[in-house]
């Protein structure tokens, strides 16, 4: 970097009297953004992971463009077919296209991952950092409240819901919004009793203190003090969680429990390629893959970002 390049580096970074409030935290926002993408680009893992996830997440933004056919319209003349270049992927026995159908499920199985995750951070963040702060009565009875959601299976309150669902028969987007609700609510003790954790722990600590002996509040201190300084372990709980997320959607549908057909599902796709596994193995292979794939991009991202934003690690 030449000098004239460095001495207007400097002259963006210094506060002018002149600057506003907003132009000020904007620099600010800028200098941390560059900061945390030269630490990403440190990583190998973290690396890999953030082009796996671009790359998933802007061919699920292009979907209606990729996708070549509908993914739900039945062809029984063209049922069972191998890749071709009519259909990428082949057919299946209703001979829907697989590629198209890849797409679609793709895209819907991401954004209800992405949802539930948000409702889980939603739901578990205020809770673990209320009941890390103020603890006594509040802090014994919303942990044992979160203890009770742990010791209940997973899978048992995932075929509550749903069979609750079923009952009213809700379809479509109504049954998406139960399969988010059912998964948020899971999520969220994992992440109240994180956000406890830290928050116990950044509680005691000497910044806290000084924001007491100045009279702040303590709704402002557990808000605007605690909270900004526990994100970074949430945020690498939150990567890693969607590709759980991914796993159990593929699951239920596989199952049953999930998306009801013809709603393009990766895990339906895999149970209705069973039938046709040792005569037509390829078209169980591009639904598995896709889920290999998306679980895989989701967790080196989530390693990567727990070995840039833990300190114990980086000081190894």
């Amino acid at each position: 970097m030449s000098d004239q390049q460095l001495q207007s580096r400097q002259r963006v970074d210094i506060i002018s009297p002149d600057d506003t409030l907003f132009a000020i935290r904007m620099r600010r926002v800028r200098a941390v953004s560059r900061n945390a993408f030269d630490e990403l680009l440190k990583s190998k893992t973290a690396t890999i992971g953030a082009i796996m996830m671009i790359a998933l997440l802007t061919v699920c933004i292009l979907t209606p463009v990729l996708a070549t056919h509908p993914p739900t319209k039945p062809n029984y003349r063209v049922r069972l077919q191998p890749a071709s270049a009519e259909h990428y992927f082949g057919t299946d026995k209703f001979g829907r296209d697989i590629y198209s159908r890849v797409l679609w499920g793709g895209q819907r199985i991401v954004l209800i991952s992405v949802a539930a995750v948000v409702l889980g951070l939603a739901l578990g963040i205020p809770l673990g950092v209320f009941a890390g702060f103020f603890g006594g009565r509040f802090d014994s009875i919303s942990m044992r409240f979160v203890d009770g959601l742990i010791a209940f299976p997973g899978l048992l309150l995932y075929l509550l819901i749903i069979t609750v669902a079923r009952e009213w028969k809700l379809e479509g987007f109504w049954n998406d919004l139960i399969l988010i609700f059912a998964l948020g609510v899971n999520t969220m003790p994992e992440i109240a009793r994180l956000t406890r954790g830290t928050s116990m722990v950044e509680s005691k600590k000497e910044y806290v203190e000084a924001a007491h002996v100045v009279g702040e509040n303590s709704l402002y201190i557990a808000l605007r003090e605690i909270l900004p300084n526990i994100v970074s372990p949430l945020i690498v709980n939150a990567t890693v969680r969607l590709g759980y997320i991914i796993l159990i959607i593929a699951a239920l549908s596989f199952l049953g429990l999930g998306t009801p057909p013809p709603t393009p599902d990766w895990g339906s796709d895999l149970n209705v390629a069973r039938e046709h596994m040792e005569s037509h193995p390829m078209i169980a292979v591009y639904p598995g893959l896709a889920i290999c794939y998306s679980v895989l991009a989701f967790n080196l991202f989530g390693d990567g970002l727990r070995d840039i934003l833990d300190p114990r690690i980086q000081e190894r």
